[in-house]
């Protein structure tokens, strides 16, 4: 661990690209919880590849256009005396290139970014994203006491294992059944938190449309066992 202020700002330049790959990578997918060790190594290496390609643009622009870059060996020849004669132009230099390794990072994340296996990922993520993504279903949970509460799906936890400390929030239309009632009613309300640990059953219900129907519609009609 750094020492000092500038080694701790080193330490935060360096690994800043590859944290940045790391939290859009978590935040566009569902991924399995990894090891400390190897979520260091994703840090180290995701921070390494984007600043070696950071660098190696940088080489060609000073080669190109010197007269618009820092001079990186008077820089590494004179050390402070250059830097404080030239410190403007160096922090804007230093300030766009971690912005632009950063940059890469959040790409490289994106565009790698995949749907995982269905047996690697939790059910929560099967059937609110794997199976039909972006279409927030209407969901019906038995909790259990025996209630039973529908709404729309809003926000779930994206994580891989199916953990019982996580939440599942619902928004209107709201329908609630108490406990040992038989009869469905709307709430007044516009959102409900629902903690996983308390659900015993859920119920998906997928929008119809109307391209999903035409298809169903053509099979049926063209299946001898259907008609």
């Amino acid at each position: 661990m750094p020492t000092t202020i500038t080694g701790l700002v080193l330490l935060v330049v360096l690994l800043l690209p590859g944290l940045t790959f790391v939290i859009v990578r978590e935040r566009s997918g569902s991924d399995h919880r990894t090891t400390p060790f190897r979520e260091t190594g994703i840090v180290v290496f995701g921070s390494v590849i984007a600043e070696i390609i950071t660098l190696g643009l940088f080489g060609v622009i000073r080669v190109l256009m010197p007269q618009l870059t820092p001079d990186v060996g008077r820089l590494i020849r004179e050390g402070t005396v250059y830097a404080r004669n030239q410190y403007v132009a160096i922090t804007w230099w230093a300030a766009g290139l971690l912005l632009f390794s950063c940059l890469i990072a959040a790409c490289a994340a994106l565009v790698t970014r995949k749907n995982p296996h269905p047996s690697a990922a939790s059910a929560w993520w099967i059937m609110f994203d794997t199976w039909f993504p972006g279409e927030n279903p209407v969901v019906g949970c038995v909790l259990e006491d025996g209630s039973y509460v529908e709404g729309r799906q809003a926000s779930f936890n994206v994580s891989s294992d199916d953990s019982p400390d996580r939440d599942l929030i619902l928004v209107e239309p709201l329908k609630y059944r108490a406990p040992g009632a038989a009869e469905v009613k709307p709430l007044p309300w516009g959102a409900a938190c629902i903690s996983a640990r308390q659900i015993v059953t859920m119920f998906v219900s997928y929008p119809v449309h109307p391209e999903r129907a035409e298809g169903a519609g053509a099979t049926q009609a063209s299946d001898p066992a259907a008609s």
